[in-house]
C-alpha cells in the first residue's frame, strides 16, 4: 500500500518545486480528490494499455495487470437467466459484484448437457462486441461448444451476457474481475455527505506511486494553471510508461 501521508507530502514537494506562492496553498480535500481521481486514471491505463509502446507485445499487457493483482476478485458466482430470444442467450447482474466491479478480467460457466452435469465451459477472455454476436454463432470456429467446452461473452448495460449453440443448459457463472479501490482519504476536513474524513492508504503497490503523484500533481496544476508542474507532470508519466 502507498501512504497517504507520503503522497500529500509529494504532491506539496512538486508543486512547491514548479510554481510561484499562488500555486501552493492547496486545500487537503482537493489533494484527496485529485489523488482519487489519479487512481482511477491510472487503473484505467493499466487495463487499457495506455501510452505503451508499439511492439511491446503480450508480455507488456500482462505485467500492467499484474500490477493490479491485488485488486483482482477471484472467480465470483453470478445467477444467470435465460433471455428468450433466437440467440440462446443467458444474462448476469454485474452491478450485484461486491466488491463493486471495474474491469473484466476472466469467465467460466457450469452448464449441463443430457446427463452430463456440471461440465466447466470457458469463456473467452477478450469481449465481444454485441454486433459481433451473429457473426460469432454462425462460425464454426467462434460458436459456442459443450464438447470443446468454450464460449463466448459481452458486456453491456451492467449485464454480462453469454451464448449456448441451443444444445446445453448453463447454470452457474463465475467471474474474476477487477474492483474499484477504496478511496484514498486524509483526517482534517468534512466530506460531501457531511461526515469528517478518515485516514486511509492508497491499495495500489508502492511502486506505482510515482505514476500516481505524476497524474494527482498534473490534474492539481492543470486547475492551478501551473504551466510548468503540468509539463513536468506530463515527463514523469512517459517516462513512467
Amino acid at each position: 500500500m502507498i501512504s497517504v501521508d507520503s503522497l500529500l507530502y509529494g504532491i506539496d514537494q512538486k508543486l512547491n518545486k514548479l510554481s510561484s506562492s499562488e500555486h501552493q496553498n492547496i486545500d487537503l480535500e482537493d489533494k484527496i480528490l485529485a489523488l482519487n481521481d489519479a487512481q482511477i486514471q491510472l487503473i484505467k491505463n493499466k487495463m487499457s494499455g495506455v501510452n505503451v509502446p508499439t511492439g511491446i507485445g503480450f508480455d507488456g499487457f500482462r505485467r500492467r495487470h499484474e500490477e493490479l493483482q491485488n485488486l483482482v476478485v477471484d472467480y465470483s458466482p453470478l445467477t444467470l437467466t435465460e433471455k428468450k430470444d433466437k440467440l440462446n442467450q443467458w444474462t448476469a447482474d454485474i452491478s450485484s459484484l461486491d466488491p463493486k466491479y471495474m474491469f473484466y478480467v476472466d469467465s467460466y460457466v457450469l452448464a449441463d448437457k443430457g446427463e452430463c452435469k456440471d461440465r466447466v465451459v470457458w469463456v473467452n477472455q477478450d469481449l465481444s462486441k454485441h454486433a459481433d454476436t451473429s457473426i460469432l454463432l454462425r462460425n464454426n470456429n467462434y460458436k459456442p461448444s459443450f464438447e470443446y467446452q468454450e464460449t463466448f461473452n459481452l458486456i453491456s448495460s451492467k449485464k454480462m451476457s453469454i451464448f449456448t449453440d441451443g444444445t446445453f443448459t448453463p447454470t452457474k457463472l463465475y467471474i474474476m474481475y477487477v474492483r474499484y479501490p477504496l478511496r484514498i482519504d486524509k483526517e482534517g476536513y468534512i466530506g460531501f455527505d457531511g461526515n469528517p474524513s478518515v485516514n486511509q492508504d492508497c491499495e495500489l503497490n508502492d511502486y506505482l506511486e510515482s505514476e500516481l503523484l505524476a497524474l494527482a500533481v498534473e490534474d492539481i496544476a492543470m486547475n492551478t494553471e501551473n504551466v510548468s508542474a503540468v509539463q513536468s507532470s506530463r515527463l514523469r508519466i512517459q517516462t513512467n510508461e
